[in-house]
């Protein structure tokens, strides 16, 4: 008995390792933002969601300045 067609099968395998390949791509921009002083988290989850996007922002975002422990 067969579950699932070629074609459903297809989709299911290349979307999933579409999803980890995005999953691992999307630490680049996070990374490079956290770098500069930016959180990784959100980061992430930016890149995740619009990966070009991120890709592109990461590279012209500026360095954040260092906190001098004065909260504002």
């Amino acid at each position: 008995m067969q579950i699932g067609g070629n074609l459903i099968t297809a989709f299911g395998l290349f979307g999933v390792c579409g999803l980890m390949l995005l999953a691992l791509l999307a630490t680049w921009p996070s990374t490079k933002a956290y770098q500069k002083g930016r959180n990784f988290r959100k980061w992430y989850i930016f890149s995740f969601l619009l990966f070009p996007v991120a890709l592109i922002a990461s590279f012209f975002i500026s360095s954040e300045p260092a906190e001098s422990g004065v909260k504002k």
